[in-house]
């Protein structure tokens, strides 16, 4: 008996999210450090200055070369024009967690606070990953049932086969 599974190309919105706040945290810190600097309040020692600027020329960079030519041409996007934007979001992820851990985060109770935010963030990246496995990878049959209540909006187009 051969199984007929669907694959859909279906990212992770956690990730997807978590992404895009990461670009524009990068970008109001920046823009934060940037107009302190400019009045003489170096928040950032030099060096720590030099990679948090480094890091978001590259992924801030990397994204705006990636996505905003596309999307600028007013045509149909498709997975090959945004998913290389989405690595470069992605990449700035860490940058920001670990700018906030070391430089934002003061005392020890802020870091433990903002630790624990991470693996609720990381164990609900995981947990909607293996929740949306089936519908990703086409791994597992599910029954027209199961392929409903995988739906989390209406708009879904998933085609079910009776």
């Amino acid at each position: 008996m051969c199984l007929q599974a669907q694959i859909h190309l279906l990212g992770n919105i956690v990730i997807w999210a978590s992404a895009s706040l990461a670009m524009a945290t990068y970008v109001l810190l920046f823009l934060w450090y940037l107009l302190r600097r400019r009045r003489n309040f170096c928040d950032l020692p030099e060096d720590c200055w030099l990679h948090w600027v480094l890091a978001g020329t590259l992924c801030c960079g990397g994204w705006a070369v990636n996505y905003l030519p596309f999307f600028m041409m007013e045509k149909t996007l498709f997975l090959y024009h945004y998913l290389p934007a989405l690595t470069f979001q992605t990449i700035l992820l860490p940058v920001v967690f670990q700018h906030m851990s070391d430089h934002l985060c003061r005392s020890q109770l802020q870091r433990n606070v903002f630790s624990a935010l991470v693996v609720a963030w990381y164990s609900s990246a995981c947990h909607v990953s293996y929740t949306l496995r089936p519908l990703t990878y086409g791994d597992t049959s599910l029954s027209p049932s199961e392929l409903r209540a995988l739906r989390w909006k209406d708009s879904w187009d998933i085609l079910i086969r009776k």
